[in-house]
């Protein structure tokens, strides 16, 4: 008769994957990717070095489930808050916010996410990652158009360009040396998001959003 897993033997090889997990994930927000040994994981998620290898079959393939986990859980969020039925402006403001937001927050984290060095695998996940972010801010836009709230872009390329502004713009003030955060990340926030505002043709005035006037020619 084949072997078949209890219930309680399945629920128990699942915590272990999840402790596993954590204890990675945990690495990584102290000290990168570059920080995730599995002679430490194993100490931090209670199981012997051997164990590690019965679920993830390198440091490689852990930090890629690590990656795609925390980058699933900021894409879904945002996915959430730009499937509202706000205004399209309204929700690019908290998409905008949100992501730089949680980025400053979550420093080291976010620096491992959008811009530490990586081996292949993990810039595939990245490149996933950034893909994703950019379909999110093209509905937002694609809505905005057909609407008559936002004027009419080329979606593609401006999403593109916002989902490439930030972590660029973030990487000098995310990076472990730096210390352009610590006094004021709110503004640094507000200054990527009306910078992306502006590219999607959007101005803000008295803390609202309106739709940039086109100059138009006689």
């Amino acid at each position: 008769m084949a072997y078949r897993k209890t219930d309680k033997v399945t629920a128990r090889l699942a915590d272990t994957r999840r402790s596993i997990l954590d204890a990675a994930r945990g690495l990584v927000a102290e000290g990168g990717f570059a920080a995730v040994q599995m002679t430490e994981v194993a100490k931090k998620a209670g199981v012997a070095t051997g164990t590690l290898y019965r679920y993830f079959s390198s440091k490689e393939a852990l930090c890629r489930q690590v990656f795609r986990e925390v980058s699933a859980r900021e894409m879904g969020m945002l996915a959430e808050i730009a499937s509202s039925d706000e205004p399209a402006s309204e929700r690019l403001v908290k998409v905008l916010r949100t992501f730089a937001g949680r980025a400053v927050r979550g420093r080291r984290l976010a620096y491992a996410l959008l811009a530490e060095p990586l081996d292949v695998n993990l810039a595939e996940e990245r490149a996933f990652f950034r893909r994703t972010h950019a379909d999110i801010f093209a509905r937002i836009i694609e809505d905005g158009i057909d609407d008559g709230e936002l004027r009419r872009i080329d979606v593609r390329i401006a999403a593109a360009c916002i989902a490439g502004a930030i972590p660029t713009a973030l990487i000098g003030p995310l990076a472990p040396e730096s210390h352009e955060l610590d006094s004021n990340p709110d503004r640094t926030v507000e200054e990527i998001v009306n910078f992306c505002l502006a590219g999607a043709g959007v101005a803000r005035a008295s803390g609202k959003t309106r739709i940039k006037e086109r100059r138009t020619t006689a």
